[in-house]
């Protein structure tokens, strides 16, 4: 009898620990969403749009989209980038559109580790989620509306000053993160002049580093990667990427 017993109180202590692994299993894929990160390689100030665009097929483009890849291995998710413009009403530079299916804290590790090593004041991240503080929108202009300048132009008649632009074989695509939640009237008004298929999503945008010196922002991401590898400890070397 006393064998038995305890035969069936491993068998329950072993159903517990099962539902403890599934549950816990659950709430991390739950956590983990397509993330989305913009970085630029640029440490230039007040370039034009032609120098921007020319910054697209720069060796500090391609080396800092090598970086972000190389960065799988490190935190054992996938991620891929694309070139892409940031865009502003008086100003632009060359940038990276990053992407990996993570949780928040590995996207802000990614980011961080990016923002350092391009020598940026501040990058920027949204993670999806249902009750998150801000929106992502994502454009998809008619063809005919695919010149940066053109597009840049109707954005800043609708109110909508800060985005980035994704050349593709299809067009230029439009991502708009809003951060305060308060551009849906303005990104209804841009959507129509430019006949675009619109996307959206909910979630948490924040930036890291610091808009205005680049010496602070080259801290927050030190004090980001350091707390974040402290809680990862022996996170291996990044990938070799050709």
């Amino acid at each position: 009898m006393i064998i038995q017993s305890r035969l069936q109180l491993n068998v329950i202590l072993a159903v517990i620990l099962l539902a403890i692994a599934s549950a816990t299993t659950t709430a991390q894929r739950s956590e983990s969403s397509l993330n989305y990160g913009f970085v630029s390689p640029n440490t230039r100030e007040d370039l034009k749009l032609e120098d921007a665009i020319r910054g697209l097929s720069s060796a500090e483009e391609s080396n800092l989209l090598k970086r972000a890849r190389s960065l799988s291995c490190v935190v054992k998710r996938r991620i891929s980038t694309m070139r892409a413009l940031g865009s502003w009403s008086d100003g632009a530079e060359p940038s990276i559109l990053v992407r990996v299916n993570a949780d928040e804290l590995t996207i802000r590790y990614v980011m961080s580790r990016l923002g350092r090593d391009a020598n940026q004041k501040a990058v920027i991240y949204f993670h999806p989620q249902t009750a998150g503080n801000a929106k992502m929108y994502v454009f998809h202009p008619q063809w005919r509306f695919r010149s940066f300048a053109t597009i840049g132009r109707i954005l800043d008649g609708a109110g909508i000053s800060f985005r980035t632009l994704i050349p593709t074989k299809q067009g230029t695509i439009v991502y708009i993160v809003d951060t305060e939640r308060s551009l849906a009237g303005k990104v209804k008004a841009a959507a129509t002049r430019l006949r675009a298929r619109v996307q959206s999503q909910t979630g948490n945008a924040n930036f890291i580093g610091d808009d205005a010196v680049r010496e602070k922002g080259q801290t927050i991401f030190a004090n980001e990667i350091k707390e974040y590898e402290s809680k990862h400890p022996g996170l291996p070397p990044p990938c070799q990427v050709k």
